[in-house]
């Protein structure tokens, strides 16, 4: 799942923006006495609950506070540039953004996704509205020359070239699989050679891979080795398949140490803290989400622990078509601040686990 707040990720005019703290609190404190430590990162998007740049800004505060990593996840801007739009311009906007995060003291993690953010077994709607399809070579060549800039501006610290590919592998037309895995590999080498430092990734979808949404169709597990990369995110929304995080398999992560070697990221997922069309969450549900995938992603020692929204959201005001707000309006109450930016009983689990001291 991913949504798209415009072109408001253009959030700096200079970065000696001052913001505040409206999220009931204050900042984090010191460590709990002789905890354990954590190895991975942790952190979440900065979207917010509208597409308002000065309300992006002060959750960009906010969920610094108890993050050290973030993801920019987002596709290639078709509308912008199948309109004509300067690409180098468009650049700069995402490398503005990068370089803010960073000032803000977060290590970054940049995904392109080729595919739909609400349903992977096809392309970005952006490119379908447009009539345009990534298995045109015209726009192929416009998606690598995306990837290779951003690459070479951005220079994050991992970089995603698709989300949740196993679905597509499962679920999606096998020409447009074949087109994507085959893009994903030629653009791997490129990326390493733009941005040395990036760590190339793909996401697998976790739930789907488990069978927890019935099926599951193909070896998941197997289908890990067709890629080139060197880690491996993990993208996991068990609110749907379960009815308490208690119920979450204890080798739901560990079938994918067991299959790869490569650091595993966890870089998109969450549970509801309301009842939702797809599901009946809560906000204790929620905080035992937190703590629950605290244990599986020490037991399989991951690299990273990324969600994307930090905030609740305000669906009518991100004016969707009503088809994809019916969808994401299941995502709406993943934050640990709720639309107004108050702090949901989930935040603090949130905190007391991003306060245990980093591994070395």
């Amino acid at each position: 799942m991913n949504y798209r707040l415009s072109t408001c990720v253009v959030l700096v005019a200079s970065f000696g923006v001052s913001c505040g703290g409206s999220d009931d609190g204050t900042g984090v404190g010191p460590p709990p006495p002789n905890p354990s430590a954590r190895g991975y990162a942790m952190g979440w998007a900065p979207g917010a609950p509208r597409p308002d740049e000065a309300l992006i800004l002060q959750v960009i505060d906010s969920m610094a506070r108890v993050s050290d990593i973030t993801i920019l996840q987002q596709p290639v801007p078709w509308p912008e540039l199948l309109a004509g739009a300067s690409l180098d311009s468009l650049v700069a906007d995402r490398g503005a953004v990068a370089d803010f995060l960073r000032f803000k003291g977060l290590k970054l993690i940049f995904l392109v996704d080729p595919l739909d953010g609400l349903d992977r077994t096809k392309e970005d709607p952006g490119l379908v509205e447009a009539g345009r399809s990534i298995l045109e070579p015209e726009i192929r060549a416009l998606h690598t020359e995306w990837v290779r800039r951003i690459a070479q501006r951005v220079r994050p610290a991992y970089f995603g070239l698709a989300s949740e590919v196993n679905t597509l592998a499962a679920r999606g037309d096998p020409i447009l699989y074949a087109e994507i895995l085959d893009l994903i590999n030629t653009l791997a080498p490129q990326v390493r050679q733009l941005s040395p430092a990036s760590k190339v990734f793909v996401s697998f979808q976790v739930d789907e891979a488990n069978g927890a949404f019935g099926d599951p169709l193909i070896d998941h597990f197997a289908l890990i080795d067709e890629f080139d990369i060197d880690a491996l995110g993990l993208s996991s929304y068990p609110v749907f398949a379960f009815d308490t995080p208690e119920q979450i398999p204890s080798d739901y992560f560990v079938r994918f140490d067991q299959a790869t070697l490569l650091p595993l990221l966890m870089v998109e997922g969450g549970w509801s803290s309301a009842p939702v069309p797809w599901s009946n969450g809560t906000p204790e549900q929620q905080i035992d989400f937190v703590s629950r995938y605290e244990e599986l992603l020490d037991d399989v020692a991951a690299d990273v622990w990324v969600m994307l929204t930090f905030t609740d959201l305000d669906i009518p005001a991100l004016g969707l078509p009503p088809d994809r707000a019916a969808t994401l309006s299941n995502f709406a109450f993943m934050g640990i601040l709720d639309a107004d930016l108050a702090r949901k009983p989930a935040y603090a689990e949130w905190e007391r686990i991003f306060e245990r001291p980093r591994a070395p």
